[in-house]
């Protein structure tokens, strides 16, 4: 009998239900303060990677921690076997500016800007975000990863991304 047969006669699921959405911004300085010229909300896909470290982690066999956002050009869809994303824009692996778990809730929060001004990245055709758990080159397992219509973002811009995570 295979183990997922045995799995399933003990009445345990093959899946953590995983769920997430990332809020992209593109956001531009205006008469009244910074403003909004394009966003983004997309679900996101938990990947195989994603959660087995999410059990490692609440077993303590891994330390990491899911802090690191990433940004690509790639419009290849999302699927379970990915770690990464697909084509990486250079110098946009980032620590989360804030981790938190919102109040009254079971869902956590990673917020990641990337600055507007002079020495700032620009691209353009950005479309795909993942959330990792190494500051490594080419990065360590992935938590999630979606794609989305494209954004461009100028030095002008701030790109901010906000992921909200829960698992039930």
């Amino acid at each position: 009998m295979q183990a997922k047969d045995i799995q399933n006669e003990q009445g345990l699921s093959d899946e953590l239900q995983a769920q997430g959405v990332f809020v992209v911004e593109v956001l531009r300085d205006g008469k009244n303060g910074p403003e909004v010229v394009q966003r983004r909300t997309i679900p996101n896909l938990v990947v195989n990677t994603g959660k087995k470290q999410i059990w490692r982690k609440a077993t303590g066999l891994n330390t990491s921690l899911f802090k690191f956002l990433r940004i690509g050009t790639s419009g290849v869809a999302a699927n379970s076997a990915q770690t990464n994303v697909v084509s990486p824009v250079t110098g946009t692996l980032r620590t989360a500016d804030t981790i938190t778990l919102l109040s009254g809730t079971r869902t956590f929060q990673w917020v990641v800007s990337y600055q507007s001004g002079g020495g700032t990245k620009s691209a353009t055709n950005i479309r795909e975000v993942v959330v990792m758990n190494q500051h490594t080159s080419p990065g360590g397992s992935a938590l999630s990863r979606s794609t989305f219509t494209a954004v461009n973002k100028t030095t002008a811009d701030k790109l901010r991304i906000t992921y909200r995570a829960r698992v039930t």
